[in-house]
């Protein structure tokens, strides 16, 4: 079936009546538009990893587990916290230390609250990039609110760093909308850790992967990804 971006992309579905700002872990995807392969870049895959890690900062009830970026779309679990468990330490077992040393804890590396030193690529060096400090913080956001400013800071972090030093890049390259997931049991989180970890080593599989996007219907919803992964079979 060949690609269509109108009718191809990652619907957001959002569950009727759902309070998207309850305590629990999410499954999130954000693609790029029409699923261009731009996220290898170091810089934006260096600037993409510095903001998810900054995330606590400017919502200290949000947990961060298992994070991927790959060349044209990024997985994360994200958990959110009651505002009076701040701190806390999530009783979830741990499946294996999360990507990019953010752990089931829900605190990723830094701990809740922290915002990391930027890093090139999720390595110890000094970044060419800032990542702006909250003027205030939220205590009690929905979902759309954490992953709208991820998506947000992304983009204004890597425009900052255009207009320095490179201004024919393009800045703008997520899709509008984004996937998600309500995880619901322990079966599933363990499922989706493992999926995501296992997104790199199957790329070449990856439904996502334009190449095979060209002969493979790509997914409809977020839900034939973690029956995929409930399955237990190795795909991204």
């Amino acid at each position: 079936m060949p690609y269509d971006p109108r009718k191809h992309h990652r619907r957001s579905i959002r569950l009727k009546r759902y309070d998207y700002s309850s305590p629990g872990a999410y499954f999130i995807t954000i693609c790029t538009r029409k699923r261009e392969c731009v996220l290898d870049d170091p810089i934006v895959t260096g600037i993409i990893t510095d903001v998810w890690h900054a995330l606590p900062g400017w919502f200290p009830t949000v947990g961060l587990d298992e994070f991927i970026v790959m060349p044209n779309h990024v997985h994360f679990i994200l958990w959110i916290r009651p505002a009076d468990d701040v701190g806390a330490t999530l009783a979830v077992a741990q499946d294996g230390a999360g990507t990019n040393g953010a752990g089931a804890n829900g605190a990723g590396a830094n701990g809740a609250g922290a915002s990391p030193a930027p890093t090139l690529g999720g390595c110890d060096v000094d970044a060419p990039w800032t990542i702006p400090e909250p003027e205030e913080v939220n205590l009690n956001p929905t979902l759309g609110d954490v992953v709208g400013a991820f998506k947000s800071l992304v983009f204004t972090v890597y425009l900052d760093w255009i207009q320095t030093n490179d201004p024919t890049r393009r800045a703008k390259f997520w899709q509008r909308n984004y996937y998600e997931h309500i995880i619901r049991n322990e079966r599933e989180l363990r499922a989706i850790r493992r999926y995501i970890r296992q997104n790199p080593d199957n790329w070449i599989l990856d439904r996502d992967n334009l190449d095979n996007i060209r002969h493979l219907s790509p997914p409809e919803t977020v839900e034939d990804y973690v029956q995929e992964a409930l399955a237990g079979r190795e795909i991204a």
